[in-house]
């Protein structure tokens, strides 16, 4: 309003005061969030139109399990909790007080009325609301919740980074910062009291009084607002006058104070200018004492209103006296409070009514009035005091009684009559016969009053009204000013009858009773279709089911058929030479002598465990002697075994084995009864029956066939890794096998089998069921460690090898003490818990602190240093590389097996050996990779012979380790190491990392090289690391990784209740473990109300990777940043591509910021995304792969050389990239090209080149930094900090700062700082006020590592437990991070999050592409972000 606006220009001393201290009680104004009127009425014309799920049922335990998706909205106080186990009388309270919290509003009843109807019996105060300002044009709204309201007071230092948008009104601003800003103004001014202190300030202790007076001034705005759009008013009307006295009356406060007498003059001319003015408008002076008198009331609990005073279970309400009571008389340790602001309550001018008022003896107490409660009124009136204003009067009292400020609604001002109406809300009070009912009452004055010429006038009249209705026992006709003394007096003899106020309740209550009632209708008409339904679903299936169960007790017409047909054609190809051939070679192996005792064992229990050592042919022989017995037994018709292997290689090769063995044709093809089903590949039939599959594509069938009815046997192979979908796969089988035992029908038989293992551990967990032990056969196996190596080829290691300490040292970033460095090495850690790496203080010269001089006096002096100085936790592959050439040049033929740990050390050792002498030419195409990212194509090469002269070298993972029989293998070279994948608590994710394998592990590894004659077995590592330092077995998964993809996976096949299921295990996960994975998952939005799915809960489980990774993919494809995204997951999935050489720390940062200088699109940067160590990942993949592309692989190389990049990382992050974007394609969620999934090795650069392909509708925003930092922030919340103008009032109480810089930066419980390594960490300002961040390290200091800052929308969007204050104007995240936002923005927003949930599940129902890239509200949201980013680079080019 203009006059206010006035005042701002009027006063610029106090613009800088307004700025707090970080850490202090009133905070920095928090970020703005508008949205231009376009843009509103577009999303809003959107969202009604969308249809939107319903909303999500909060967690158990809200507090501590928020969800994104379970969005609660809050303002003091609320119709309760709309329960469905509430009675009829408690839901009728419930509603009774939602209606009269809404009309307190200043809501009409037919608009409350349409908004409960719309949400139902359950309906609470803040749904109401968030009905109400979504669905109500502005215009209807109060203007409190409008977008349209402005801001009284605009001072300079307040606007912050965050803009809005072009077309938005740029002068709003929330109303809850108008009284901060005014104790702002009236610091120093002071407070006398009786008591022990002599003088306080107004700045202290006066939340509550001030929330209370903010009540009271907005509905005053919005009465003055009314009257201007109905009826011309003059240039200066009264509220305009009244405000800026009281702003002259606080400049001539700090005059006197000050003692500047000049002041004191100017602000006394304006007062009386004022007064003068406000005379020629025919108004009484009195109306400018209107100012709050600082009370002791404890207005701060929140009472639940009720309409008829009872508690929602139906028990009297009782006001604690300490809580809830108003404060009557000071007792003797209280200090009774008495302000002194020169009489603003008093009447100049002399009353008619001077007699005073005696508190002790009044004339009479009503039972029905309120007057007692309210204590000593003198600070109110007092014994020679003139009359004051009705409005004043019932403000104070119901401030006294705690009740809230009055509401006046305007009914008419026809022909300038006015007539207003006054809305008081009150509280249950008493107990017993003196009980007083609470709830909301409007007065209105009888029509036969003469109507009132003024609005003030009107409202003075109705408020004298109310007073006469509440407070009956009190003298009102001294109390009040004339000419509403007369009036009262009036009313007191007889002359109004309040009929107006029955008709509103009845209205009220009989809506509440007819809404009730047809809830209740409906729910009989539900309950009476579904059961009707009911009978009708067993009416048509009983006979079915009946059926079905008279034919399991046999076999069915075409069973029986086929199973003779089985016979025949097995009995036929006994006679046939190569199959007799084989059943000899079959027959040799171990196994096979223990096959009849293995049947006799299977016919008379329901689970076997198989304990055979390598070699002894249980993988491929034990499937087919429950086949071959089948058969001959007539039963090969119903037959159906399902054998599992952890590893998609495994399951192939072993279905193309046995196959052969049986003398059938390729699996999958019609005469062969066995087939094979791995992700992105299938061989199978109608006719399979024995069929080799990953463990995860049979937990699969458990989402369609909960009891596997159809599978007579499940083999369960290489049950001793102990992997976490294994042992998930244990608690199923278990279950199912005492199911059936307890139903007497005894159907599914589980056969287990490992090679090294406890076999009784799983014995006992299947309630002790039989063990086989099959003997292995295997040749002899030679192990030469590392010393006998370095003897052997009479090795020295150099100093500049990597493996080496003095390298180590060397490349050590320099640094302080203590600080954990950036760079590509692997860590000097036996486990290492970061990709980061975990820098350790060493001294100068480096000794091996596993080396023991004593242990190798035999071996010679070359050796001993080499272990001396040897770094254990390093690959020496110039040793490998020397050691393969070694093997070739001196060793009879045979192949040559290597296990690595990673695709990366794979390609850097092929990559060393075929351009080696030895290996290169016609030799390098038998130089072969083999890991789990190769095509099914490439990995079965391994198993083909090479010609004469050439030997083969096959460099592969642990994948090589079981399950697979390379039969021409005679020598392995075992580095010891592998990749698993860890939870790392720093980022709270999971994390790829490398370790030391177990004993049993290496054991599995040497086995490799007997299969077919003796081998030998080339150590990497020390025999004292073998005996000493290794594992005997490895850890569990179950036991050492996160559980949240466990548990959505659980949920996902509805196997029930997360922590009972998950305690049925072989090796139960501990108690905290599992909650912590069930917090996450509520936190990250994909578990809602009872652990329940939500749509991104859904997708998240079909996707085998760490849940935020899976969410920032799933968005990235949803928002058309796909690509960029791909970076970034696999760069936070492994490590940092940077390394700092000792003394570069400096040109590392140049070559950063080279990078950053040019944008997304290959243009000049625009500085969108020089924030963001996320996007630097992404520029420094994108124009390596460009390199790579163009320039073949030497110019890449040289590419990292320049910009300081780990090569290795970058091809491991191209890699990564395709395997995350294949596991996209499975869940249909992008599609891939068939003959693009068909690629050798060679050729693996085009199929992420197609991820990176900016034409497709994947890619559309890929290279719009704002979207894809908003994608980055919903899959690392809530790793989120920000700097005190986004944190919450209060949230930061207690807590230490070291200063007042706005770019501190808080994680909500303390001060956090960016970490050196990051490009955030030199700027001195920042872009918003928010971050996210991948990880927390602790040093000297809190640091952040890997950062990206984000907007407000980013923020709002995507972040967890979100709070609407509707009346304030802000909105709160996690109860810490703060925005201001008029409610009818905020609840819009809301409904864009909400609406999310309807893609998500339109993406199940039907998951092509197109759906996302027409998808409206996709597109809406969008183009949020690039307006708001557009808006922010306009404000800061300005």
């Amino acid at each position: 309003m203009a006059p206010k606006k006035k005042t701002q220009q009027q006063n610029p001393k106090s613009k800088s005061k307004s700025k707090p201290k970080a850490g202090s009680s009133d905070p920095k104004p928090a970020p703005k969030l508008q949205i231009s009127a376009e843009n509103e009425r577009r999303l809003r014309r959107l969202l009604l139109n969308t249809e939107r799920p319903a909303p999500s049922q909060p967690p158990p335990d809200a507090a501590a399990q928020p969800s994104s998706s379970s969005l609660t909205f809050g303002v003091g106080g609320g119709g309760g909790d709309g329960a469905s186990g509430e009675t009829r009388a408690q839901k009728v309270k419930r509603l009774t007080n939602v209606y009269d919290k809404l009309s307190l509003e200043g809501f009409t009843s037919d608009q409350i009325e349409k908004s409960l109807s719309s949400l139902g019996e359950t309906a609470t105060f803040e749904e109401a609301l968030d009905w109400l300002c979504f669905n109500l044009q502005g215009s209807e709204l109060p203007l409190k919740f409008s977008t349209g309201v402005t801001s009284l007071y605009h001072e300079e230092g307040t606007d912050v980074s965050v803009k809005v948008l072009s077309s938005a009104r740029e002068d709003w601003a929330p109303e809850a910062r108008q009284i901060e800003v005014v104790k702002e103004q009236i610091e120093g001014l002071s407070v006398r009291t009786k008591g022990k202190n002599p003088e306080v300030s107004l700045d202290e202790d006066r939340s509550a009084q001030a929330a209370w007076i903010r009540q009271y001034m907005e509905r005053e705005e919005e009465e003055e607002d009314e009257e201007l759009d109905s009826r011309k008013r003059p240039p200066r009307d009264a509220d305009s006058i009244i405000e800026e006295y009281r702003l002259a009356r606080i400049g001539a406060l700090e005059g006197k104070q000050k003692k500047d007498k000049k002041s004191q003059s100017h602000f006394g001319k304006i007062i009386a200018e004022l007064k003068q003015e406000l005379s020629s408008l025919g108004l009484s002076d009195e109306i400018l004492f209107f100012e709050p008198v600082e009370e002791t009331v404890n207005t701060s609990v929140d009472v639940t209103v009720l309409g008829n005073g009872e508690d929602e279970d139906g028990s009297t309400l009782e006001r604690k006296k300490d809580s809830c009571e108003p404060v009557t008389e000071s007792s003797e340790n209280e200090v009774e409070e008495e302000v002194e602001l020169n009489d603003l309550f008093f009447e100049d001018s002399s009353t008619d009514n001077p007699h005073a008022w005696k508190q002790e003896k009044p004339e009479k107490v009503s039972d029905d009035g309120y007057g007692h409660m309210l204590g000593n009124i003198d600070d109110i009136w007092k014994k020679g005091e003139p009359g004051k204003l009705p409005k004043a009067i019932l403000q104070k009292f119901c401030q006294r009684l705690g009740w809230e400020a009055p509401k006046y609604s305007k009914v008419s001002d026809k022909d300038s009559n006015f007539i207003y109406s006054v809305n008081v809300m009150r509280t249950t009070t008493g107990r017993g016969k003196s009980r007083k009912a609470g709830g909301l009452t409007t007065f209105q004055i009888s029509d036969e009053e003469e109507p009132s010429k003024s609005v003030e006038e009107a409202q003075s009249k109705v408020a004298s009204f109310a007073l006469y209705q509440l407070f009956a026992d009190l003298p009102l006709h001294q109390i009040l000013a004339e000419p509403y003394s007369s009036l009262v007096s009036k009313w007191q003899n007889g002359a109004l009858s309040p009929k107006i106020l029955e008709r509103d309740k009845n209205r009220r209550d009989g809506f509440v009773d007819t809404l009730l009632n047809k809830v209740k209708s409906d729910a009989l008409t539900s309950v009476s279709a579904q059961k009707v339904e009911d009978t009708n679903v067993l009416e048509n299936t009983s006979p079915e089911k009946h059926k079905s169960m008279t034919e399991s007790s046999g076999l069915t017409a075409r069973q029986q058929s086929e199973s003779l047909l089985l016979k025949e054609e097995m009995d036929n190809k006994k006679n046939l030479p190569k199959f007799m051939k084989m059943m000899e070679a079959r027959a040799a192996l171990p196994i096979a002598k223990l096959k009849d005792q293995f049947l006799n064992l299977l016919g008379e229990n329901d689970v076997i465990v198989v304990c055979g050592e390598t070699g002894c042919g249980k993988t491929t022989q034990v499937p087919q002697f429950i086949l071959d017995d089948m058969i001959e037994s007539g039963l090969g018709g119903c037959c159906n075994i399902v054998c599992t292997q952890p590893r998609r290689i495994a399951a192939i090769s072993v279905a193309e084995r046995v196959s052969d063995e049986r003398c059938e044709p390729s699996p999958g093809s019609d005469s062969s009864l066995v087939g094979y089903q791995v992700r992105l590949d299938s061989a199978r039939n109608e006719w399979t029956k024995l069929l080799f599959c990953t463990t995860g594509i049979l937990l699969r069938k458990l989402s369609t066939n909960k009891n596997f009815e159809g599978i007579t046997h499940v083999v369960v192979d290489e049950v001793h890794e102990r992997s976490l979908l294994g042992d998930f796969l244990l608690i199923v089988l278990k279950s199912l096998i005492e199911k059936q035992a307890s139903s007497g029908c005894s159907k599914l038989k589980v056969i287990l089998m490992s090679a090294t293992v406890d076999a009784s551990l799983f014995s006992r967990y299947f309630g002790d069921c039989p063990v086989i032990s099959a003997e292995g056969r295997t040749h002899p196996v030679s192990t030469i460690f590392l010393e006998d190596i370095y003897e052997k080829i009479n090795y020295s290691l150099p100093f500049d090898s990597p493996a080496s300490g003095e390298f180590m040292l060397y490349n050590r970033e320099k640094g302080q003490k203590g600080s954990n460095s950036v760079n590509n090495r692997r860590g000097k850690k036996n486990l290492v818990l970061s990709s980061w790496g975990d820098d350790s203080i060493l001294s100068d010269e480096y000794i091996n602190p596993n080396y023991n001089a004593g242990s190798y006096k035999s071996y010679s002096e070359r050796t001993c240093e080499n272990l001396k100085r040897l770094n254990e936790d390093v690959i020496d592959f110039d040793l490998l590389e020397d050691l393969v050439c070694y093997i070739d040049e001196n060793y009879p033929p045979g192949a040559i097996l290597v296990f690595l740990p990673g695709v990366a050390e794979i390609d850097l050792l092929v990559d060393k050996l075929t351009a080696s002498y030895r290996f290169g030419g016609p030799s390098s195409d038998w130089v072969l990779p083999l890991h789990s990212l190769l095509s099914s194509a490439d990995q079965r090469k391994v198993f083909q012979s090479p010609p004469g002269n050439i030997r083969k070298v096959i460099v592969a993972t642990d994948i090589a380790e079981t399950s697979i029989t390379i039969d021409d293998v005679v020598y392995v070279l075992e580095t010891g190491k592998h990749k698993e994948n860890r939870y790392n608590p720093q980022k709270k994710m999971s994390s790829i990392v490398e370790d030391w394998i177990s004993r049993a592990n290496a054991k599995q590894r040497w086995g490799r090289a007997g299969r077919v004659k003796p081998g030998i077995c080339f150590c990497l590592y020390t025999r004292y690391r073998f005996e000493v330092l290794m594992r005997p077995f490895q850890v569990p998964e179950m036991l050492r990784m996160p559980l949240t993809e466990l548990c959505l996976h659980i949920k996902s096949l509805s196997l029930g209740d997360i922590k009972s299921f998950l305690l049925k295990a072989i090796e139960p996960p501990r108690e905290e473990t599992v909650t912590s994975a069930i917090d996450l998952l509520y936190k990250v939005g994909a578990f809602e109300g009872d652990e329940k799915l939500s749509p991104l809960g859904y997708h998240l489980s079909k996707l085998p990777v760490d849940v935020l990774i899976g969410k920032m993919m799933l968005y990235g494809a949803i928002f058309g940043c796909l690509s960029p995204i791909l970076s970034v997951a696999a760069f936070l999935s492994y490590k940092f591509p940077f390394v700092y050489p000792k003394e570069e720390k400096s040109n590392v940062e140049k070559a950063k910021t080279m990078l950053l200088n040019e944008g997304l699109d290959g243009t000049a940067s625009t500085g969108g995304h020089k924030q963001s160590d996320h996007l630097l990942m992404v520029l420094a993949y994108n124009k390596w792969a460009k390199v790579l592309i163009e320039n073949g692989p030497k110019a890449a190389q040289q590419f990292c050389r320049s910009f300081f990049l780990n090569s290795s990382v970058m091809y491991m992050i191209r890699d990564m990239r395709v395997q995350f974007g294949t596991l996209l394609a499975d869940i249909g969620l992008i599609e891939m090209p068939k003959d693009i999934l068909r690629i050798d090795r060679k050729k693996k650069g085009n199929l992420d080149t197609w991820f990176t392909n900016l034409s497709l509708p994947f890619n559309i925003n890929a290279q719009h930094s704002s979207v894809i930092k908003s994608v980055i922030c919903a899959g690392l919340y809530p790793n989120v900090a920000a700097t005190i103008e986004g944190i919450e009032k209060g949230a930061l109480s207690g807590r230490g700062t070291s200063g007042t810089r706005s770019n501190f930066l808080f994680d909500g419980r303390r001060e956090v700082h960016i970490h050196p390594s990051s490009i955030n960490h030199s700027l001195n300002s920042f872009q918003y006020p928010f971050l996210v961040y991948l990880e927390k390290v602790e040093t000297t200091k809190i640091y952040l590592r890997d950062s990206s800052m984000v907007s407000p929308y980013s923020i709002l969007l995507f972040g967890s437990h979100m709070v609407i204050q509707h009346q304030s104007g802000s909105v709160v995240i996690d109860g810490w991070l703060r925005l201001t936002a008029p409610a009818q923005t905020a609840v819009l927003f809301k409904e864009l999050r909400t609406t999310l949930d309807a893609v998500l599940k339109e993406l199940i129902r039907k998951p092509e592409v197109t759906t996302l890239v027409n998808n409206q509200v996709v597109k809406s949201i969008v183009h949020l972000l690039l307006e708001e980013e557009k808006a922010q680079q306009s404000s800061v080019s300005v």
